[in-house]
Parts: C-alpha cells; structure tokens; sequence
C-alpha cells in the first residue's frame, strides 16, 4: 500500500511539473504575454502535457526508483520519458491536430527534464546535507579511503548516502600517481599511501578503511603497517563478497584486520569435484569429531554431500556444542554423534557395526607436545594404539577409505608426540589394501586449533603481559582451519593406499614477529606496552618443522597445494611384532622405557613390506641427541 502511495505522488508531483513547464515554456517563447491566437489552446496544451508525462514516466520505469538513491540511469529514464513527451507534441502539432510553436515544445522539453530530475534529487541532496552537518558535528566517524579504484569509489558512495552506517569519508589515499588530486564522489585522492598520516591529521580524520578487497598478504601488511602507525582504528572487508554485503546495508562485512588477513590472502581454491564424488552418498566417520580439525571435517563432509555423518569423540561438551551447531546449520542433513575413546576398542566395534562407515577420517589424537612429554604413554596409548584400534575396525567392518590426520612433528621428531604420530603413519601404511585403502596427510599448524599460539598470545595481551615466546628464532607453517580441512579431503580423494601426504604451508612464519603483529593490532607497541618475553625452548619442541624425511621422495600430484611421499610401506607383520613389545613395556608403566621404544621403532630401521631395511640417518642423529 505504501508502494502504491507513493508512486501516486510521484506521478503527481509530474503532472504538477509538466503543467508548470509548458505554462512557463509559452511565457518564455512570447516574453511573458501568450498571444491571444494559442492562449486559447492552453487548456489542451495543459491535460496534453499532464497525460504524456504521467503515461510515458510509467513506460519509461521512471515510478520505479527509490528517489534517495537517485542516480544516472534514474536520470537517463527520465530524459527518455521526457524526450517521449515533447516528441508526441510535436506528431499532433506537423498532424495539424495541435495549434502549438515548435520552440515552445522544445523550451518545455528542457524546462521538464530540469525540474523532475531536480525534485528526484533533492531527497538525496537533503541526506548528503544532513550527513555533512553530522559528520562536522562529530555524530558521524570522519574515516580516509584507502585505495582510490573501482572498491573504493563504490565505499564512498555508499558512505556519504548512508549516514546509519557512522561512517563520512573525508579523503583517499591511493599509490596510483595518476589518480592524486583526482575528486570521487566530491573526495579528494591525495597521494600515496604512505602519506595516511599526513591525510589524516589534514583532514582531522578517527579511522581509516583499507578498501581494497583481492590485496595479497603482502600488499595487505605494507598498507596495514603504514595505516597502523596512524594509531587510529582500521577497518577493511575480507573480499569481495564482503564489499557487496556492505554496499547492500550490512555493516558487519566492514571489520577489524585480523592476524589471518596478514597471513594468508591468498585463497586455497581447490577443485573439490573429486571430493564430492567420493563423499557424495557416503557414510563417513570423523574420530576426534569435535577437535578443531576433526569438527571442520564434519562440516564440509555434509557440505560435499555425505549421506550421513558419525562424530565419535570423548570430548562430551564439545560434542553437545557441535550437535547444537550440527542442529541449526545442516538442519535436512542426517548425522549421528557418538561419545567415546578410540583406545576402547568394543565401543568402537559397536560404534562401527551399527554404522558400517564406508570413509573414515581419524583426527583424534594426544597433540600438544610438553603435555606429551610428561606423559609419554598416554599419547602411545591414545595416538599409536588409537589409530590402529581404528584401522583395523575399519578392516574388520569393510570401510573403503580411512585418511589419518597427522603433523610435521612426525618428520625427524623430537618429542614423544611427533614420534607416536610417525608410528601411527607407519601403522596405517603397513595396514593398507585393496578394498581397505589407508592414508596419512601431514600438515603444519592450524591458526585458532584448540591450545595454538595465537589464542594464547590474545589471552596474555589481554592480561597485560607479557607474551611469551620460547625463542626469537623459532619458525612455525601455519595454515588456516578450513583450508588445511578441504586440502585433507582433497587429499583423501586421491589416496589409493599408503601414501603419506604433504600439503603446501606456503613460507614459514616467525613467531615472534607473529606476537609482534597481534600486540600492534590491539593498539598497542611492542616491548613497549606489552614486554615479549623469551622462555627457552620447551622439552621436546624443535626450532622449526619439516614436512619430509631426507629418506623420502616428494612427488607433484594434480592439485598445486599438494604433495605425496613415495617410500616403501612397513611390513605390516613387523610392526605388529614392535607394538606389541611397546605394548608389554607399557603394562610395566616405566615411561623412559616406552620412551625409548619408540624412538627405537621409528628411527633403528624399518622392514619393508619388499624384506628391505630403510634407515632414517637424520631422525637417528635427533634421537641420539636426546639421550
């Protein structure tokens, strides 16, 4: 009804103006007195003119705009209706159907054309008066553009119509040289965009928009460190997904810069047909389901289509959390949660016979590497034990896949954790057949996994300090959670049986520079207001992580992001004969013992399924470093 309403008034207020316009066109074309001879005819000239314009606005679409966002198509429409109008006069005057001077009719045409498209802007010139009076009042965020191209043009556009969303651009930076000086949208371009900081004190501005969404990390850190130095708030949009939510009225697309922005720009679009046809009506079962590896997994198996999910986890909270998650994002799909440990193997036989899964994917395990070093038989019993309780339900209840999760702590490890995930990968490989296919895929870190560097490091900032890093050397791959997740599925479509693979981490990242960039994005400097403190290196943690063995052949494989490792798979009869030596160590409790086991499995010399003994020289050396 209001619809309605309000296209009314527009035709109404047309009729008005084309009155008007001929009335005035015929005063200008006989000096302010009509002669008598067509002064006659003003009733006709009136009801004609009212009628061609109401009619031809509505052919025209000209009732169909929202007057505020009054712009140059609305204006283009209403030159056409009008053309239409002063053209239709024209036909009944040369039809001799209309006694009307020709100069009038165009004197009419222009006279129209200026007073329509004028009352269709006055909203907006009413709205960008008002949101020029807030921002001098300070009711709105005086902010400086960063970025002067096609992105930016349309953010201040949009900020100087939309008042609601608090923000005014006051001016622009952009590197181009041949934009400086250029005005968009009445914002001056000035300069590059180092010289934020002069624009912004210029200009008396309270934050800065970095409006340039398909930057690269690299791009993205110079500009986000010379916006930073400003000491104002930055905000920017992730892509270009996010800058047409903002342009269609959702503020939220507008957002602080986080650590992940900085670190990978670069997205991982991997070709996930593969993947979907392999999941595509599948059973699948995740272990460590509500892990932050093993939940992401659960998500993008429904995504890619799986006939029904299993989440097996001990973890009971987080299975509740992830059940209500589950519940309220995948609403139509069917999934099944399970509480328990992968050490308990009549639960997972029950769990495994009542679901008959047909890919499983096994993310749970003991991961965090001084926790493992007090306890070296819990992460044998739970990562060593625990995958090949699960490689051998899936043998014995007929899976087709099973895809191990695993690190680069395993490559050369040092600690008790990277070594039990080596064994664990030569559990799955020496288990590997046709009909049971067996994988593992190693990969870095995860930025926001449970118990990573960064949450910790936001926790400390937010206490005040100080940050701790265990050394100013020390390296890390870091790889987001979806990513490092769609990767690993990738992956397992490949998988045949035995291969071990790897996946691009891209360059490692320094850790203490990474402590470095979050206390600067909480507004505040380095060992300045935040100390960073340097601990030492923990027991077992290692300077950086390697994703191969020295012994290892790392092939391309059809996706760019990655890569498999080609060596011989252990016999699987050896390796049973090792884990249960281990197993008769650990029933004695004597953890340097278990310690030393494995150590000795994986790095004295493996016998190969060929009767071939492979040798690992450099994790050997690691492990002889240690005692």
């Amino acid at each position: 009804m209001k619809r309605l309403l309000d296209r009314m008034l527009y035709v109404f207020a047309d009729v008005l103006l084309s009155v008007f316009s001929i009335w005035f066109a015929l005063m200008l074309r006989f000096d302010g007195a009509i002669a008598p001879g067509y002064s006659v005819f003003l009733p006709y000239y009136l009801a004609l003119c009212a009628g061609f314009a109401a009619c031809f606005g509505f052919l025209c679409g000209c009732y169909n705009g929202v007057w505020i966002f009054f712009g140059f198509s609305e204006m283009f429409r209403q030159l056409i209706a009008v053309c239409f109008s002063g053209a239709a006069l024209l036909v009944l005057k040369y039809a001799q159907w209309l006694h009307i001077p020709g100069s009038a009719v165009v004197i009419y045409c222009g006279i129209l054309f200026i007073l329509t498209t004028s009352a269709r802007g006055l909203p907006r010139l009413y709205r960008w008066v008002t949101v020029m009076m807030g921002a001098q009042k300070g009711e709105n965020k005086r902010v400086v553009i960063v970025g002067a191209g096609a992105a930016g043009a349309m953010v201040i556009k949009r900020l100087r119509d939309a008042p609601q969303d608090g923000y005014y651009p006051v001016a622009a930076v952009d590197d181009d040289p041949q934009k400086e000086g250029l005005l968009i949208a009445g914002v001056r371009v000035y300069g590059p965009v180092s010289r934020v900081g002069e624009t912004v004190s210029r200009y008396k501005a309270q934050g800065i928009i970095i409006a340039m969404p398909s930057a690269d990390a690299d791009t993205l850190r110079r500009v986000y460190d010379d916006c930073k130095k400003v000491g104002l708030p930055v905000k920017f949009f992730q892509s270009m997904v996010d800058m047409e939510r903002f342009l269609a009225g959702n503020k939220m697309a507008l957002r602080d810069v986080s650590i992940e922005d900085l670190l990978f720009r670069e997205e991982i679009s991997p070709d996930m047909h593969k993947t979907m046809e392999y999941l595509s009506g599948k059973i699948v079962l995740v272990t460590g389901g509500c892990g932050s590896i093993g939940s992401e997994i659960c998500r993008q198996a429904l995504k890619y289509g799986c006939r029904k999910l299993v989440v097996f986890d001990i973890h009971e909270n987080g299975m509740f959390d992830l059940n209500e998650e589950l519940k309220r994002d995948f609403p139509d799909s069917e999934y099944e949660t399970y509480i328990g440990s992968v050490r308990d193997i009549s639960r997972l036989n029950w769990v495994f016979s009542r679901e008959r899964p047909q890919v499983v994917f096994h993310a749970a395990a003991h991961k965090h590497v001084p926790m493992m070093e007090r306890n070296p038989a819990e992460a044998v019993k739970n990562n060593v034990y625990g995958t090949r309780n699960v490689a051998e339900a899936c043998m014995r209840y007929g899976a087709s896949k099973l895809i191990l999760v695993s690190t680069d702590k395993a490559v050369n490890p040092s600690s008790i954790m990277g070594a039990t995930k080596r064994l664990a990968e030569l559990t799955v490989q020496s288990k590997s057949a046709p009909g049971c296919e067996m994988a593992a895929v190693r990969f870095g870190n995860v930025l926001g996994s449970n118990g990573s560097v960064i949450p910790t490091f936001r926790r400390q900032i937010a206490e005040g300090g100080p940050v701790t890093v265990t050394d100013r050397d020390i390296k890390r791959y870091f790889m987001t959670i979806p990513e490092a997740v769609s990767l690993v599925l990738s992956a397992g479509a490949m998988a045949r049986g035995g291969e071990i693979f790897v996946l691009d981490m891209g360059k490692p990242v320094l850790i203490y520079d990474l402590a470095c960039d979050l206390i600067r994005m909480s507004g505040l400097e380095p060992n300045k207001d935040i100390a960073i403190k340097i601990t030492g290196l923990r027991p077992g943690e290692k300077m950086f992580e390697e994703l191969s063995l020295d012994s290892e052949k790392v092939d391309k494989t059809s996706h760019k992001k990655i890569f498999v490792v080609k060596s011989d798979a252990p016999d699987r009869r050896w390796i049973e004969e090792q884990l249960a030596a281990l197993a008769e160590i650990l029933m004695r409790e004597d953890e340097e013992q278990v310690r030393e086991q494995v150590f000795h499995i994986i790095t004295d010399g493996i016998r190969s399924k060929n009767n071939n003994v492979l040798y690992y020289p450099a994790a050997a050396e690691t492990a002889g470093s240690r005692s």
